[in-house]
């Protein structure tokens, strides 16, 4: 492999169905410096991320056609070990429980600070 300045991107993986949420996170993330995959879905998220080669997830809970959780562990069974978040408007307790144990490393609730938003995802990305 090359040491050429797009291998050295940081990618993030953003999966959310309100494409507003997706809108705001991808120019927070892209301000950053991060090259930004998007989906709206946990299907559409899973065709493309071997392809998308992520550095970290982060993903909303409540979506159609396939929840935030069955979507992560999905991925951890197809061996997909980068950190994921769970990025969700849902503050209960039990989601939040189900989503770690689906194979989240960390779960959020919107809204929260930018800052402390991105400054998770780069602790992450350091292991």
């Amino acid at each position: 492999m090359t040491n050429s300045p797009a291998s050295e991107l940081k990618k993030i993986l953003i999966i959310d169905d309100d494409m507003t949420a997706l809108d705001i996170v991808d120019f927070l993330f892209e301000d950053k410096g991060f090259e930004v995959e998007r989906r709206a879905d946990g299907v559409a998220a899973l065709e493309c991320v071997q392809a998308a080669e992520p550095h970290v997830i982060l993903i909303d809970l409540m979506m159609p056609k396939m929840s935030g959780q069955e979507c992560v562990k999905e991925l951890r069974s197809r061996g997909i070990s980068v950190p994921i978040i769970a990025f969700t408007a849902v503050d209960d307790p039990e989601i939040h429980l189900e989503a770690e144990n689906a194979g989240c490393n960390l779960v959020l609730t919107k809204p929260c600070k930018p800052a402390l938003l991105v400054s998770h995802v780069e602790k992450l990305m350091e292991g």
